[in-house]
């Protein structure tokens, strides 16, 4: 008879990966399944001629600082997982160029005539400094901002503790205060000028959510991460990360099986009791967590009659978020040589966010975000090489009118596309020095990530579907008492720390479900 697990987890991404850990370590018999031959989903890297790449990994707030340890790379110190961080002390640089019949331009230090360009400090008061000095008046409402953050920063720390779920609302003030103003709503209330505002929403893209549909209270928890102590990324890529929790589940009686696609929900008494695997083998647990897309999850695992109503509802109600397209490009000349002076640059057309995310129905308008990963891990490419990905993002089907035969011509019109929009605003040479170029768009991502689209995102964040709702309705919103998901599709959305999270959430209630005997 095939081993019974106490818990099952579908799908080794950051959420899967979080949740085995956890099981694994509270003694729990547990089995990880990845259809893939390695773990980690989008955190992973891959090999193109003599350049390592990091497939989406921009940067991760939470590591901290030498003084002070962030959330992140304390998860990672509790579970036991060596990484290697490389901690990088700056947060964003926004451009947006001129365009015809543009007021109040000037010329930047690239010479490129420009509306705004911001290169935004570590530190919440260096922060608002700078913001002054762009924006005259900002300073006061923007450290209100951060000074609010502050607060509903330990307020969450309460939300990811699974043992004080389910928590009373009346226990955080400042998110019963918050919890239905959108970003917008919230900064215009604490008086901060609109210019001031599209450069402090300049991260709204990293949640796929503009500032009059994204929750005020939650972007400003994700800000107050970036601002408070800069970010970090692993030497090794964010495959690293993904090396470092396998060993963890292993280390700890942990089971993991690669190569091992869930194809079936074996269902008893009306919940789960099993899956298959492949096709072929049955497996069964008591507990079930899935890092996967729920509505591909049900479609293809469960029969129509055994998905609750609930959930087609809840399914139905809500939309599929923005996916990415990245153009990898290897560089046979230093980022010095290149004149590339940032990590990470933000190039916008339009300085506010709802005109970004309007932009994204179609393929490529010209917003794009450009990083260099050299800046951060100076010798993660040979030596006299850099590395850069620039990734823009789209919103639906947008590939529904390309033809097979004319994919490989419209993707490269897209990376021709991205990189003179990169080579203009920055008033650099990219095109002449690549030496390896790869390009995702929206089918590599789905075909890898096995999502609607490719989304990475999830479902997209709206005022009645917020994570104060998803967190408050968690356990209802879940399909069956002994089946949870984690990952990207539910409270927090997309991210990396977010992932990890979910996973943990999913995991700290199985864990106290099974050592009750619930």
């Amino acid at each position: 008879m095939s081993k019974k697990y106490d818990v099952i987890i579908i799908g080794a991404g950051n959420g899967g990966l979080a949740a085995a850990a956890d099981c694994a370590r509270a003694g729990l018999s547990t089995l990880l399944l990845e259809r893939h031959n390695i773990p980690g989903g989008s955190a992973s890297s891959f090999v193109r001629g003599r350049f390592e790449f990091e497939p989406s990994l921009h940067e991760l707030a939470g590591i901290g600082t030498p003084e002070e340890v962030g959330s992140i790379e304390a998860m990672f110190t509790r579970w036991g997982a060596d990484v290697d961080w490389k901690k990088h002390n700056s947060t964003f640089r926004l451009i947006v160029p001129a365009k015809k019949g543009d007021k109040d331009t000037f010329i930047n230090e690239n010479g490129v005539e420009v509306t705004v360009d911001a290169r935004m400090p570590v530190g919440f008061e260096n922060f608002a400094r700078k913001l002054e000095e762009i924006v005259p008046g900002s300073y006061e409402s923007c450290m209100k901002a951060f000074d609010l953050s502050e607060r509903l920063f330990k307020a969450f720390d309460a939300l990811d503790n699974p043992a004080k779920l389910p928590f009373s609302i009346k226990d955080l003030p400042d998110i019963m205060r918050m919890a239905s103003h959108t970003l917008k709503e919230g900064l215009d209330e604490l008086g901060m000028p609109k210019k001031a505002q599209d450069i402090f929403n300049t991260y709204w893209c990293y949640m796929g959510s503009p500032a009059s549909t994204f929750d005020f209270l939650y972007y400003m928890t994700v800000l107050h991460s970036y601002v408070k102590s800069g970010t970090g990324i692993p030497t090794l890529r964010s495959h690293e990360m993904s090396l470092a929790i396998d060993k963890v589940i292993r280390d700890n009686g942990g089971d993991i099986w690669y190569n091992s696609e869930v194809t079936k929900v074996i269902m008893k008494n009306g919940k789960p009791a099993g899956v298959v695997i492949n096709g072929e083998k049955e497996v069964y647990g008591k507990y079930f967590i899935c890092n996967s897309y729920p509505a591909v999850v049900f479609r293809d695992l469960f029969k129509e009659t055994e998905i609750p109503k609930q959930q087609l509802k809840m399914l139905n109600a809500r939309k599929t978020a923005v996916t990415l397209t990245t153009v990898y490009l290897g560089m046979n000349k230093t980022k010095e040589e290149l004149g590339i002076t940032d990590y990470s640059v933000f190039i916008a057309p339009d300085s506010d966010s709802d005109k970004q995310y309007a932009l994204t129905k179609d393929f490529f308008s010209g917003y794009c975000i450009i990083n260099c990963l050299n800046e951060i891990i100076p010798d993660c490419t040979p030596e006299g090489t850099c590395q850069l990905f620039l990734t823009t993002m789209t919103h639906g089907d947008v590939m529904k009118d390309i033809k097979p035969e004319d994919y490989k011509k419209f993707k490269t019109k897209v990376a021709k596309d991205m990189i003179e929009t990169c080579e203009k605003a920055l008033n650099i040479s990219i095109t002449p020095y690549i030496e390896e170029i790869e390009i995702a768009l929206p089918p590599t991502f789905s075909r890898y990530l096995n999502t609607p689209w490719g989304t990475p995102y999830g479902y997209m964040l709206e005022k009645w579907d917020s994570m104060i709702p998803r967190t408050a309705q968690y356990i209802k919103d879940q399909p069956f008492e002994n089946f949870l998901f984690c990952g990207a599709t539910q409270e927090r959305g997309d991210g990396y720390g977010c992932a990890y999270y979910s996973g943990e959430k999913a995991a700290g209630i199985a864990i106290k479900a099974l050592k009750e005997g619930k």
